[in-house]
């Protein structure tokens, strides 16, 4: 800001900042951000003059209610975006998560969000399916962002700097998917503060200022950064242990070999240089792979051998361009991969042929390259304008062999090319309208895409606003995973075939925010987003023919969402509550007609991910330097379901007993729900310093009154009457862990 002027920015993710349209004269540039020193400078502007500032700021510890969030301030009176929410690195760490922090599981507590159960970490935003949604790491799309079947994401906390999630009416710089975009930003590194190689002349290219690392029961982490040349470098690390716990205990206590091995870990990996004061390359890699292997049997005997192996790769080169205050360019060169490789081994023993092997494999790959090209020009005081440029080279492999035969080989490379313009137009002081436009061509369809998008926000007085968008969104590529599976190990993704249109949605949103000082924001939004195409398994497929395993439908989401968030003080958090509705309605047997019947097929229906009413209430309280208690509590209606409402003999493929076994007559589709979910979670978190080492000793309860959660019935017809029982999601799970920094 300029102190005592109106003149004032939030800068980006990446600390850019412009000040535009400023008369001559001699100011004084007051620079600050929640949990930094504050900074200020006097500047001299003469007529025409173009001015640069760049400011390092050291970390500063917030002082309770005495802290001025300006920057808050800025991006309250100057964002036009709706259904904005930016979690920061200490917010995702105090939020209280299984075992350890996790962004997904902070993000699930916004109004906007709802889980699937316990066992997923995937994100259901406004209705839309898992699929619907853009991850990004640095720029990088990532395709299957879980850990274990989902129960963790794949980002470590420690490694992010924000988290930028847009709930619905993103702008047209995103594309390519259908209800919402989280943007991840990893940490850039300290650049200064070089403590092993200070005094030396490698210190000049090369040196580290800090490590850190964190012990949890789950797994281990490791964090290192320092200088690079005209830059600096970070290298963080992750790995679980419960296999090698398991495999001492098995070799040392039971005296026997382990016949099971399952671990995840990750990395990622950051540096960038300033080449001059206009340009800066930065470099950004993630890798990170999940392992599951088990034999049954014994030597000797028939046995099966697993070996399953999933991850991710991706990486990222941006070129950053900043000529003057005018232009603003960002080049990117991204690789993102998924692979999926599954080998089985059946091994048979017979008395006369000996053994006998058949090898079973299956494999599953995306490689994504993209280039892109992004410029802002800051045309005027009124006008700042966004032109980009894209190109998505996909290529998708699925291959199926048994005993060296080729069952499915099937490659596709559905290219992406699009390009987007957008304006972000300051009608006047109380009036600002953003209007973009995107163009897409997706390779196996002959038409154009053109995605409109229109926000405006509206300040009815200096501390409330008035925020509304309009677009229309298009996606190509979908999961081919069954909603009603209660556990998902991956995403199996396909391209949108070529005799389906792409899946499009409209949203409607409207708005009011309310900025109340102090830290505390409100916010009360509404939403309409009508599907006009879907696609969804075919139930009803011919395994016969290649072209009917998918089906099309259309949809429905509404809501009402309201959050009241504060950022500064001892006490900080938010409370968030929803009241949604979803429909779809498919043709699943193809007769030209959508009916709702009293049967499990059923064409109109909620989909398993529907939860009307969804109340989250998250609490940090700084009690004093040494000691934080953070508490998160979720209520939420139950997962609908296909209620049982019978049986019947069935023969079971018995020939001879036509009522060798009981199965169930199943009511109408999804018409039932499970009880209401409840689930409170703690955590106390305090410093340490043993030694003289800086640590945090971490202790957190999750479902701390053990409710009894229900994940599914199942139906017992040995029984007469036939018995309902259930299993339910976690109980109350104590963990605990050591975080040191040197």
């Amino acid at each position: 800001m300029l102190s005592g002027t109106g003149y004032g920015v939030a800068s980006d993710i990446h600390g850019y900042y412009v000040l535009t349209g400023i008369p001559s004269g001699k100011y004084i540039l007051h620079i600050s951000i929640m949990g930094y020193e504050q900074k200020k400078t006097e500047i001299i502007l003469t007529p025409g003059s173009d001015f640069r500032k760049d400011f390092d700021i050291d970390p500063k510890a917030i002082e309770g209610e005495e802290v001025v969030v300006t920057a808050e301030r800025m991006r309250f009176k100057e964002k036009v975006e709706i259904s904005t929410t930016n979690l920061s690195f200490k917010e995702i760490k105090s939020t209280p998560a299984f075992i350890e922090a996790d962004v997904f599981r902070t993000i699930q507590q916004l109004p906007s969000v709802t889980s699937v159960n316990d066992f997923s970490s995937a994100l259901i935003v406004r209705g839309g399916s898992p699929d619907e949604n853009l991850i990004l790491l640095d720029g990088a799309e990532i395709y299957n962002p879980y850990h274990l079947g989902g129960l963790f994401s794949t980002f470590n906390a420690d490694a992010i700097s924000d988290a930028e999630f847009l709930a619905g009416g993103f702008p047209a710089k995103y594309s390519g998917r259908l209800s919402s975009v989280l943007s991840i930003t990893s940490k850039e590194g300290n650049s200064r503060q070089g403590k092993l190689f200070k005094n030396k002349p490698i210190g000049k290219y090369f040196d580290i200022s800090r490590i850190k690392g964190d012990i949890s029961l789950l797994s281990s982490k490791a964090l290192a950064e320092g200088p690079f040349y005209k830059g600096a470098w970070i290298l963080s690390g992750r790995r679980t242990y419960f296999d090698k716990l398991a495999k001492g205990y098995n070799e040392k206590v039971k005296d026997e070999d382990q016949k099971w091995e399952y671990y995840f870990w990750d990395n990622q990996f950051k540096v960038f240089s300033d080449i001059n004061s206009q340009n800066r390359l930065t470099f950004s890699t993630f890798n990170g792979r999940d392992k599951l292997a088990f034999i049954f049997g014994d030597e000797g005997e028939d046995e099966v051998d697993f070996d399953w192996e999933w991850g991710n790769y991706s990486s990222s080169l941006t070129w950053r361009f900043v000529p003057n205050s005018k232009f603003h360019s960002e080049f990117m060169l991204i690789n993102s991969k998924f692979i999926f490789d599954v080998d089985l081994t059946f091994t048979d023993y017979d008395s006369l042929d000996g053994e006998r092997k058949i090898k079973y494999n299956i494999h599953n790959n995306i490689n994504d390259i993209t280039f892109s090209e992004q410029l802002n020009w800051y045309l005027s005081e009124q006008h700042h304008l966004s032109l980009g440029l894209s190109r998505k080279k996909l290529g998708i492999k699925f291959n199926l062999e048994l005993d060296n035969i080729k069952f499915f080989d099937i490659k596709q490379n559905p290219n992406v090319s699009s390009a987007f313009l957008q304006d972000k137009w300051k009608v006047n002081a109380l009036l600002s309208i953003q209007l973009g436009l995107r163009l897409s061509k997706y390779e196996y369809h002959d038409n154009f895409y053109f995605d409109p998008r229109f926000g405006f926000k509206y300040m009815l007085t200096e501390n409330t606003s008035l925020k509304g968008s309009w677009g229309i969104f298009n996606q190509f590529l979908f999961t081919t995973n069954d909603e009603n599976e209660v556990l998902k190990i991956v995403d199996f993704w396909q391209p949108v075939p070529k005799k389906f249109d792409a899946m499009t949605n409209q949203q409607y949103i409207l708005g009011i925010e309310q900025w109340f000082g102090k830290g505390f924001t409100g916010s009360l939004e509404g939403y309409y987003k009508p599907y006009s195409n879907i696609l969804t398994n075919n139930p009803n497929n011919d395994p016969a023919l290649d072209d009917d395993n998918f089906i099309s439908g259309k949809g429905t989401a509404w809501g009402i969402e309201f959050l009241l968030k504060r950022t500064t003080g001892k006490l900080t958090g938010w409370l968030g509550y929803s009241f949604s509705g979803i429909e779809k309605r498919v043709d699943f047997n193809g007769d030209g007609k959508i009916q709702k019947t009293h049967n499990e097929t059923s064409e109109i229906y909620n989909p398993k991910y529907s939860k009307p009413h969804s109340l989250n209430l998250v609490l940090n309280y700084q009690v004093s330097k040494k000691n934080q208690f953070s508490f998160s509590w979720t209520t939420s209606s139950g997962q609908p379901y296909t209620p049982v409402v019978g049986k019947v003999y069935d023969s079971n493929g018995s020939l001879h007993d036509p009522y060798s076994d009981l199965i169930n007559i199943k009511g109408q589709k999804n018409s039932s729900r499970y009880p209401t979910y409840v689930r409170g979670d703690i955590a106390w978190i305090r410093n340490i310093s043993p030694f003289g080492i800086n640590g945090k000793f971490k202790f957190q309860i999750m479902n701390v009154t053990n409710h009894y959660n229900v994940l599914l019935y199942y139906w017992d017809h040995d029984e007469s009457p036939s018995d309902v029982k259930a299993l339910s999601m976690f109980p109350i799970i104590p963990s605990f862990g050591l975080e040191f920094e040197l």
